[in-house]
């Protein structure tokens, strides 16, 4: 086989790679306290038409006791997040309305986000190709190199199979590259469609997850205004971003978002060194688990030999530029999950591959034609053997993920929840009482489920005889209220083998003050009395209709 052959195949098994890591064992585990609350406002969606907070046997809201905040008080409406990823779940919840099985349920209501995320990278690499120039085969392989970069994020494939936002804001932010990109740096597109897809994308991108809708749109306005003043573009072309802002505020207003913002912000302390700690902590997790480190060494090796006129690292200039406004923006949020950051995973791999095609371009045109190629080859051997040496740190990871696609991974709630259903012949007709994770025993038990996180209907909840209490002992703020449920009547334990731990699972890989408790790439068995998860049980059997106080 030729080499101009073998690269689209090699393309071809890169992309089957990729697709393997990401919807391998889709179904494991089950739904951690996050996915599980997406999945419930879907439901409320499909019953009322949009996120209702309360149904009259449980309250679906996570912001604490003062329930005044985030929700619309005449309609019930939730407003603490915008809606896009509520609704993109409905599809994939009437779906699994159709299976009994609750892995077939998570399964199905997964795999749209997990697609969703796949198009996202595809997005990406759809943007920077144009970047690339020389023969064709040259673009297969940097589509094959870019596909495997993917493969190897294991924080990036983790988010991009969650029941959240995260999938969404990738899928919306490679096509905001790509018309971004069309427009500004290689004149393939029209003014007016990227005047007309801009303001659509942002629009989208709000309604998804509003702190990326704030960071994309200052940070593209902030090059627009630069290129206006520097000449090089004409004042229309901040006209997007006018139209951007005049489509949003109605939403701004209706989602409250400055009010519900503010209210957030107001229960940190956040100071100029918290802004650095969280800068800090952010650099740190993009330069072990993402491909920052070799983008910052091919970049300064471009630099340092004055390769900078080409496009492919005029494009890697510019996409290192912006997530560097986009880390900056993110880390004046008090709080910086690493899930707000992984929509930069795709941009930095782009920027390391651009630099990279870049340096081998210039190691072979030195050789002689004949070798060229090889020389080409040589030049990418040893770029790929420096990043290997650099990404050490993250090989922990890489095992642990190639053991959790070979061995399904799950959690506590994938103990307690099978174990309720089979206990109880109408586990619907159960009311649980745990301080964490409630919305998962909704979704799957569809029992009524009292104290949860947020305490948000103590008072009440307190004066309720629950059939189930299931202390989750990691969470000790809520705990608490558990403990006035157990003071009457006669209990029985029940202790499955898995650890108590902090969530069912989650993709975040860095530990944090904030996640104490990253992705397990192995399900915490345990035959330690002392660590497993306690179930209480209320030995008068079936639960009864003699709940409401």
């Amino acid at each position: 086989m030729t080499r101009s052959r073998l690269a689209p195949v090699l393309a071809c098994l890169a992309t089957v790679l990729f697709a393997g890591a990401l919807l391998r064992h889709l179904q494991f585990p089950l739904l951690w306290a996050d996915e599980a609350e997406t999945a419930m406002f879907a439901r409320r969606v499909a019953e009322n038409g949009y996120p209702k907070v309360h149904d009259g046997r449980n309250v679906v809201y996570q912001f604490g006791p003062n329930i005044a905040v985030g929700v619309k008080e005449a309609s019930d409406a939730y407003i603490g997040t915008t809606w896009g990823h509520i609704y993109f779940a409905l599809p994939g919840l009437l779906w699994a309305r159709a299976s009994d099985d609750l892995y077939a349920k998570t399964w199905r209501l997964r795999l749209p986000f997990a697609l969703a995320g796949a198009v996202g990278v595809g997005l990406w690499l759809w943007a920077l190709l144009p970047a690339v120039r020389g023969p064709r085969e040259r673009r297969w392989h940097f589509a094959a190199s870019y596909l495997l970069l993917a493969t190897l994020s294991v924080s990036l494939l983790l988010h991009l199979r969650e029941v959240r936002y995260y999938a969404l804001v990738v899928l919306l932010a490679g096509a905001l590259a790509r018309e971004h990109l069309g427009y500004s740096v290689y004149a393939s597109l029209s003014f007016r469609r990227w005047s007309l897809t801009l303001p659509l994308l942002l629009l989208l991108l709000f309604n998804t997850f509003f702190q990326a809708f704030f960071a994309f749109t200052a940070l593209l306005g902030a090059e627009r205004l630069v290129a206006v003043a520097r000449g090089r573009a004409g004042g229309r072309d901040l006209l997007p971003f006018v139209a951007t802002a005049l489509l949003v505020a109605p939403l701004l207003v209706y989602y409250e978002t400055f009010q519900t913002a503010r209210a957030f912000a107001e229960s940190f302390s956040f100071g100029p060194g918290d802004f650095l700690r969280n800068l800090a902590s952010v650099s740190v997790h993009l330069l072990r688990y993402e491909f920052l480190l070799p983008a910052l060494l091919c970049r300064a090796l471009v630099l340092a030999l004055s390769l900078g006129g080409g496009p492919s690292p005029r494009v890697a200039a510019r996409l290192l530029a912006f997530a560097g406004g986009y880390v900056v923006v993110g880390c004046l949020n008090p709080l910086p999950l690493e899930r707000y950051f992984v929509v930069l995973s795709p941009l930095l791999s782009g920027a390391f591959l651009l630099d990279a095609f870049a340096l081998t371009g210039w190691w072979a045109s030195r050789a002689d034609p004949q070798r060229r190629r090889r020389a080409a080859a040589l030049a990418g051997a040893a770029i790929a053997l420096v990043t290997a040496l650099v990404r050490l740190p993250a090989v922990e990871e890489l095992g642990g993920r190639l053991r959790e696609l070979a061995t399904p991974n799950l959690g506590p709630l994938d103990f307690a929840i099978p174990f309720l259903r089979e206990r109880y012949a109408e586990p619907e007709a159960l009311v649980i009482a745990t301080n964490y994770e409630e919305y998962a025993f909704m979704y799957y038990l569809d029992s009524q489920v009292i104290i949860g996180l947020a305490l948000n209907n103590l008072s009440r909840d307190q004066r309720m005889q629950p059939d189930v209490v299931l202390p989750r002992r990691r969470w000790p703020r809520s705990l608490d209220a558990l403990r006035p449920l157990l003071a009457g009547g006669d209990w029985e334990e029940a202790r499955l083998p898995v650890r108590d731990t902090h969530h069912n699972n989650v993709p975040a890989l860095s530990r944090t003050p904030f996640m104490p408790d990253p992705h397990r790439f192995a399900t915490p068995a345990t035959e330690d009395p002392d660590q497993q998860l306690l179930l209480y049980l209320r030995v008068d059997g079936e639960p009864d209709d003699a709940h409401q106080p």
